[in-house]
Formats: structure tokens, sequence, C-alpha cells
């Protein structure tokens, strides 16, 4: 019976704790595999779409009846005053982005009647999507104010190469 030997006698004896320990994370890990199986989440924390899966409804429960709070008046809020703009202030320039010669030139009429100062016509190179009022920092109300006495509704702030001392009419549909 010499073949079963081992021909050298220095055979490897893991240590108790490392055995234990190595049962210990398989045990663990199985748990783990058969945990996800069981759970059906697939690991995401919200259980998988099941076609037999079905939501129940929970049994309503026996409430009692809270006291509805009385509500207290609101008090009205006063208007405020809204500032007026002065229209001196500022000058206007009008310019025309239609292709209709003199548009430009006749609606500054417009605006001189509403009570501004057109300090010039012209024409707008580029493309503006409708009639608007842009305005340099400092000056919304003022091109607010324009556009209501106007008529134009679209107000924005400045875009270069326009002045920064005036607001700016850029018409682009028919006057």
């Amino acid at each position: 019976m010499e073949h079963r030997k081992t021909p050298s006698r220095n055979v490897f004896v893991p240590p108790s704790w490392l055995v234990v320990f190595t049962a210990l994370a398989c045990a663990v890990a199985a748990a783990g595999i058969g945990w996800l199986i069981v759970d059906g989440t697939g690991g995401g924390g919200t259980p998988a779409a099941s076609p037999t899966h079905t939501a129940t409804t929970p049994a309503p429960t026996k409430t009692t009846a809270t006291p509805t709070p009385t509500p207290t008046p609101t008090p009205t809020p006063t208007p405020t005053p809204t500032p007026t703009v002065s229209r001196t202030g500022i000058e206007v320039s009008v310019l025309n982005n239609t292709g209709t010669p003199g548009a430009a030139g006749a609606f500054s009429t417009k605006v001189k009647t509403a009570g501004w100062t057109v300090g010039g016509v012209g024409n707008w190179r580029g493309s503006v999507p409708e009639d608007t009022v842009y305005y340099p920092p400092g000056h919304e109300a003022e091109a607010k104010q324009l556009g209501q006495d106007v008529g134009i509704s679209r107000v924005l702030p400045r875009v270069d190469p326009m002045r920064t001392d005036r607001l700016t009419i850029i018409l682009a549909g028919p006057q």
C-alpha cells in the first residue's frame, strides 16, 4: 500500500477560523441570492412587473371627525399705485424691418402722438419675428409703457448694436 502515501509529509491544513469564515460567507451569499429570487425585485427595490400581480385596496379605517377650522377673513390688499413713467426722460428710435419703405417714419408719428420723443428713424438689418420694443438696462418700465402706448406687446432687453441711451422699436410686420 505504498501508492497511497503522500510523497512528502507536508500537507496544508487551513486554520479552523478560515474554514468557519468561508462556510459563513457561502451561507450569507446563498441567503442573499435566495432573498433576491423570493423577493422578486431584482435588487432594484421595487417589485418586478408581473401579469399575475394584482394591487389590493386597503380596507377603510374608522376615522374620527376632525373639526374643520373656521376660515379667518383675509384682509383686502390695498392697491399699490403704479409709478408713472416719464415719457420725456428717454428717446425712442424707430427702425424698419418690414421691407415696406417709410414704415418707421410713419410709425414714429404714432410714437410722438403718445408723448414720446423720437430720437431717430431708420432701417434694421436682421430678422425680428414680430414688432418689439427693446430697452437698455434700467429702462424696462419705460419700455413696457411705450409698448402699451403704441400697441406692441413684445418687450425685450437691448441687443448689440443697439444704443444704450434710448428705447428701440423694431417693426417686423405690416403697420
